[in-house]
C-alpha cells in the first residue's frame, strides 16, 4: 500500500469515527428527549391532582345546580383521560437499540473489516436507529401535547364545578 492510499485510508477512517461519534451523541439526546417527555407527563398528572384537591376542597355542600355537577363529571373525565394518556406516555414503548453487531464483531476477529467499515457499520445501524426512535418520540410528543390540552380543560372544568 502507497503512502497515498494509506493516508487516504486514515483519512476515510477518521472520517467515519466523526460521523459514528455524532450519531451516538444523536441517540443520547434523543434518549434524553425520551426520558424527559416520561417525565414532564408524570409531572404534569401532578399539577392536575394538585388542582383538583385544591378545586375539590371548595366544591359546594348540599343541593348543587346543574351547571356545577356538570363541571365536576367532566372535571373527572378529563382527569381519567388525563390519567390514560399519562400512562400510554410512560408504558414501555418499542424503543430500538442498536442492532446485531455480531457479523461485524466477527468481521472483525478474522481480519476482514477495517477500521473504516466498522464506524460506517456503526453509524448506519445508529442512524437506523434514530429514524425508527424519531418516529416513537413524535408519538408520544402528540400524546403530551393532548394532555396539555386536557390540563387546560380540567382546571376550566374545575372551575365550573365550583362557581
Amino acid at each position: 500500500m502507497s503512502d497515498d492510499q494509506e493516508d487516504m485510508s486514515d483519512d476515510r477512517a477518521d472520517a467515519m469515527a466523526a460521523i459514528l461519534e455524532e450519531s451516538k451523541a444523536d441517540v443520547a439526546q434523543q434518549n434524553s428527549n425520551f426520558d424527559s417527555l416520561r417525565t414532564r407527563a408524570v409531572a404534569m398528572l401532578s399539577v392536575e391532582t394538585l388542582v383538583a384537591g385544591l378545586f375539590g376542597s371548595h366544591l359546594p355542600s348540599g343541593h348543587v345546580r346543574a351547571l356545577n355537577t356538570g363541571g365536576l363529571v367532566a372535571a373527572l373525565v378529563l382527569f381519567a383521560g388525563s390519567v390514560a394518556l399519562v400512562v400510554a406516555i410512560a408504558l414501555p414503548r418499542a424503543w430500538t437499540v442498536a442492532g446485531d453487531r455480531r457479523p461485524l464483531v466477527e468481521r472483525v476477529s478474522e481480519g476482514t473489516a477495517t477500521l473504516a467499515e466498522v464506524n460506517y457499520a456503526l453509524a448506519v445501524n445508529t442512524e437506523e436507529q434514530l429514524a425508527a426512535n424519531t418516529r416513537v418520540l413524535a408519538s408520544m410528543s402528540g400524546l403530551f401535547g393532548v394532555l396539555c390540552m386536557l390540563a387546560f380543560a380540567l382546571v376550566v372544568a374545575w372551575a365550573i364545578a365550583v362557581i
